[in-house]
């Protein structure tokens, strides 16, 4: 039944870990630059930055894709039910825990993604065994259908964007409109994301036939959306009346709202990456310096929390809000990303699981063999 799946090496695909490393630095790159950098900066780097918006986060939840698939891609080959099942619950689990996890942590970060990401992987998990053609599917229709969704519902209701908080996201309307359609990462379309990663975990990227086929389709699709996306602005901008806000974001690539040029160049951009850092680490074998940049994309999760715990909070301490130039707040950027580094490599020497790892297995309680563990906290 399940033909199309093809098997890979047994050995860890590092460049997976490598990517997940990337997605974490740019994330935490451009909140430094949102949350301590002056706003009114138009410089080169503040410009790059600002393109950079939303491309993290992409890159991570495609990845959470990713290992979805990878941590069931034997069961599914053999149509192995139970053992399926099994696997569902686990990522069932995890994705209960960081979404609760995440709404403690909202507080602290208003535009916090892990509830959203906790939503995303439990989806993922239920939507696991559909075939390839109706994962491409929905993903079109969720990118296709934001747009009209937003012709009923107003996107900044329950937004305060003095303080960058949703203050009805308390109340049940609120909460739902939130998660599914007017968060930073609503639900539609952001799940088309964890779906395109299902995809791609399921390819045979050992074979570089395959691997080059995708990277190439990736990079054409992501450069006709960049050049399709300047045009249209271009074209509305002259020959319309629209304001050039509602220019950008219906033909722009910017994050917010993820308009369909976003989500396409989103995916896109991608699998780019993902591949790129097969690539790479295939060509320059970890034990060259990028295992260290695996390990941190390992422990994620811990660095995303402390970038915002011990990172930002502590520089608003001594700064306040939005006072450091860009180039400063890139710099304590860069620093972050270099500390976290350094403890992945620390950490990983004494345990072979990340700190949310093991909490997320001693609370909810997994009851399976370690094997099946091991296999889920290293690929998702």
């Amino acid at each position: 039944m399940y033909l199309y799946y093809m098997f890979e090496s047994k050995q860890r695909i590092e460049g997976y870990d490598v990517a997940r490393a990337l997605a974490l630095f740019i994330m935490i790159t451009v909140n430094f630059n949102l949350s301590l950098a002056r706003l009114n900066d138009d410089g080169l780097l503040s410009r790059v930055l600002d393109q950079l918006q939303g491309k993290g986060a992409a890159l991570f939840i495609v990845l959470a894709g990713v290992g979805i698939s990878l941590l069931v891609k034997t069961n599914l080959f053999y149509y192995d039910k139970i053992r399926l099942w099994q696997k569902q619950r686990i990522i069932l689990k995890q994705g209960a825990f960081l979404f609760v996890f995440g709404l403690i942590y909202l507080p602290l970060w208003p535009t916090d993604i892990l509830h959203n990401y906790g939503f995303f992987i439990s989806i993922g998990a239920l939507l696991i065994s559909i075939r390839s053609k109706s994962l491409w599917i929905i993903i079109v229709l969720l990118i296709a259908v934001y747009p009209l969704i937003l012709g009923y519902v107003d996107l900044e209701t329950g937004w305060n964007w003095n303080i960058k908080q949703y203050t009805s996201f308390w109340t049940f309307k609120g909460f739902l409109q939130n998660l599914i359609v007017n968060s930073f990462y609503p639900v539609v379309p952001w799940v088309a994301f964890v779906l395109a990663g299902i995809w791609l975990g399921r390819q045979n990227i050992a074979n570089k036939n395959n691997r080059n086929l995708i990277l190439l389709l990736s990079i054409t699709i992501f450069l006709l959306v960049q050049m399709s996306s300047f045009r249209l602005a271009y074209i509305a901008l002259h020959y319309t009346t629209m304001p050039v806000e509602d220019v950008i974001a219906i033909w722009g690539t910017e994050s917010f709202p993820p308009m369909p040029l976003f989500m396409i160049s989103g995916i896109s951009w991608s699998f780019t990456i993902i591949l790129l850092c097969v690539w790479i680490t295939e060509k320059m074998n970890t034990r060259h310096g990028l295992s260290i940049i695996a390990k941190t994309g390992q422990m994620v999760f811990i660095h995303y929390i402390l970038h915002v715990v011990l990172g930002i909070l502590s520089v608003y301490l001594l700064f306040g809000k939005n006072n450091l130039n860009t180039e400063v707040a890139f710099l304590y950027a860069i620093d972050f990303c270099i500390v976290s580094i350094i403890f992945s490599m620390l950490w990983s020497q004494r345990f072979t699981k990340g700190p949310i790892s093991i909490l997320i297995r001693l609370i909810s309680k997994l009851k399976i063999t370690k094997t099946v563990y091991n296999e889920n906290d290293k690929k998702l």
